[in-house]
């Protein structure tokens, strides 16, 4: 798998988004700063504020994976009603390519 593929990005304890600074496992925060920097992806930040205007809830985890040679974010939100949704987010545009709820 390539080093991409074993990129994951993990934020826990996210009930304080919008005041907490989004941290990096220190082996992955080089790779993630390279792919921001370089314009591949979006700041976490400006996905999850473009995420949270349709998809309100409580941020549960982040992970940027390679899927079939393509960036997507998995995004997992709890919503007001007690559901947990994964949604895939593409890290490049912040588009939602697709939502499921767990079970």
């Amino acid at each position: 798998m390539s080093r991409l593929g074993h990129l994951a990005i993990c934020i826990c304890s996210l009930g304080l988004l919008s005041v907490m600074p989004f941290a990096y496992a220190d082996s992955d925060e080089h790779t993630a700063r390279q792919l921001r920097e370089a314009g591949d992806i979006l700041p976490l930040e400006t996905i999850l504020q473009k995420i949270q205007a349709d998809h309100p809830g409580k941020v549960l985890e982040v992970e940027l994976e390679e899927k079939q040679s393509r960036l997507v974010y998995e995004i997992e939100l709890l919503d007001a009603q007690g559901k947990v949704w994964e949604l895939q987010v593409d890290p490049r545009s912040g588009d939602l390519l697709d939502k499921h709820k767990e079970k």
